[in-house]
């Protein structure tokens, strides 16, 4: 039985060596020894570096020839970051993660980073409602009134996913030629995607219309556009 049981069926749902072509990182993650590092291309993670430390890892991105460059940072104390980096970046953060293995995290220095991080926020108060549902279910599963009950429970869940989109929709309509906006549409609570290629086709069109406009030739956004293109 999947952790979420409450859910129920219908839930099933390169860089150059110039000074200004790197950007240093220093991530404080307490509890943390190891450090792998990612980047995201267009269509897969590439291992980057592994850092090894005590709580407190420094180094130094490179951007790709895009000038937009995204990176995983995952962590042995299960924490997992992403950050988006750009020329002039110079990126502090803390990273910690919760009984439950859900991270949080705060970024500063970096735009991008930080939209990222705005964008995230969100899907994390989803993840631990989550949590706090499942742990209330299991406190009455086989009871008589288990199945009103779970349905009370699927419904506070409904609730939170609507809000949960609704602030998201807010963010990537303030500034829809953010290359951050990819990762975001792709959010799910649970298994449940967020966004609809048909049901949000408008939302979906006005962001392929702004990257296109601002990021005509970044591979991100030509992978998004096949994706969202597919029927």
């Amino acid at each position: 039985m999947t952790k979420y049981a409450w859910l129920g069926a219908s839930a099933l749902l390169f860089a150059s060596c110039g000074s200004n072509d790197i950007v240093p990182v220093s991530l404080e993650a307490e509890g943390a020894k190891e450090a792998y590092i990612f980047r995201i291309d267009a269509t897969q993670l590439v291992p980057w570096d592994t850092l090894y430390a005590d709580g407190q890892f420094d180094t130094e991105l490179p951007l790709d020839s895009t000038g937009t460059t995204f990176y995983v940072f995952a962590f042995d104390n299960n924490a997992n970051i992403r950050l988006g980096i750009e020329a002039g970046d110079d990126i502090e953060g803390r990273v910690s993660v919760n009984e439950t293995q859900i991270t949080t995290y705060e970024i500063e220095g970096s735009e991008l980073s930080e939209k990222m991080l705005a964008h995230y926020l969100p899907l994390r108060h989803t993840a631990m409602l989550m949590d706090s549902l499942t742990a209330e279910a299991a406190g009455f599963q086989g009871q008589p009134d288990a199945a009103e009950r779970n349905a009370q429970l699927f419904a506070r869940f409904q609730d939170r996913v609507a809000r949960h989109k609704s602030e998201l929709d807010e963010q990537l309509t303030a500034d829809p030629g953010s290359l951050a906006n990819i990762f975001a549409i792709f959010q799910a609570a649970g298994n449940m995607p967020l966004y609809n290629p048909q049901q949000d086709s408008a939302l979906i069109r006005t962001l392929v219309d702004a990257l296109n406009e601002k990021h005509p030739d970044h591979p991100l956004v030509k992978t998004f556009v096949q994706t969202v293109a597919r029927p």
